[in-house]
């Protein structure tokens, strides 16, 4: 059965392009697909492959000075999640882009960890708390936390101007979260940098809270970044909180639009897919550089 494994971990990393050499060995010999960044700061890591390939995978990478400890989640997944692997040396496993200001945010200014199910009970007790959406705002359209302050952002970078647009949460209970968790640990940290002082961050992110909650308070879907394109979350009180670009029904459908010039990824239902032949507008319908 093919399974996705989704981790991270923040460590020193002294010879990123040695680790990205034996990183391409270790997968290409276990037939495993995806995509793997490393950088000095870590390495954050979306693969595919067989579940025997995969525990091997986890065993020989932990063996990696500094890789012990990282938090692996898996998931069931289609048997072409990822078309081919892919790893890469980055200035940074995730990028908020200070570091193009010459300056950088310090992790062990980090948020303390919330539990999943210690989120639930903020929810259930009906406590005062703001729950803050660290991914980019196409991701949130699918799927989010319920009350969420969702960012209109399309790149972590744009994460340090949004945070001017909510100084007056400062002295404020605030929890942020993320997919797996490895954004909100330099987004907590930068706004606890920016003088926010109450501040937590999901541990595990959306995945280990649907694990170990069953999702409940989370609306609609969860993006992931394979051939899926998203996920159920919620299997206690789900929902859809997305719209057909078209006809504003509600669904979780995304696709990118048919004309490869626009590739702009949409939310659009079966019907009006059929209509449109794939296209986000008229035009693009007209101008598919897939048509012969």
């Amino acid at each position: 059965m093919i399974k996705i494994l989704l981790y991270y971990t923040y460590a020193p990393i002294e010879n990123p392009e040695q680790l990205v050499k034996l990183q391409k060995s270790v997968c290409e010999r276990l037939e495993i697909k995806g995509r793997i960044l490393i950088a000095t700061e870590g390495i954050n890591g979306t693969i595919s492959g067989q579940e025997q390939a995969l525990d091997q995978y986890m065993a020989e990478a932990m063996s990696y000075p500094g890789l012990a400890d990282i938090e692996w989640k898996i998931s069931d997944g289609p048997e072409e999640a990822f078309p081919r692997l892919r790893v890469v040396v980055r200035d940074e496993i995730v990028t908020l882009g200070l570091k193009k200001q010459n300056a950088d945010v310090h992790l062990n200014n980090k948020a303390h960890y919330i539990e999943p199910n210690e989120l639930l009970s903020l929810y259930e007790n009906n406590d005062e708390f703001t729950i803050i959406d660290a991914r980019n705002e196409y991701e949130a359209r699918i799927g989010k936390f319920k009350n969420a302050l969702t960012p209109d952002i399309n790149s972590f970078r744009e994460f340090p101007e949004f945070v001017k647009s909510i100084e007056h949460l400062k002295d404020k209970p605030v929890v942020t979260y993320c997919t797996g968790g490895i954004r909100c640990e330099k987004a907590s940290a930068y706004m606890r940098e920016q003088g926010f002082t109450d501040v937590r961050q999901l541990h595990g992110g959306i995945h280990r809270y649907s694990t170990e909650t069953g999702g409940k308070n989370f609306e609609g879907e969860m993006y992931i970044f394979d051939s899926r394109i998203h996920t159920p979350v919620n299997s206690v009180n789900p929902s859809v909180i997305s719209e057909c670009i078209h006809c504003r029904t509600k669904v979780s459908r995304y696709i990118n639009c048919c004309n490869v010039t626009c590739n702009k990824q949409i939310i659009i239902c079966e019907d009006c897919d059929k209509k449109f032949e794939g296209g986000c507008s008229v035009y693009c319908q007209q101008n598919s550089r897939y048509k012969n």
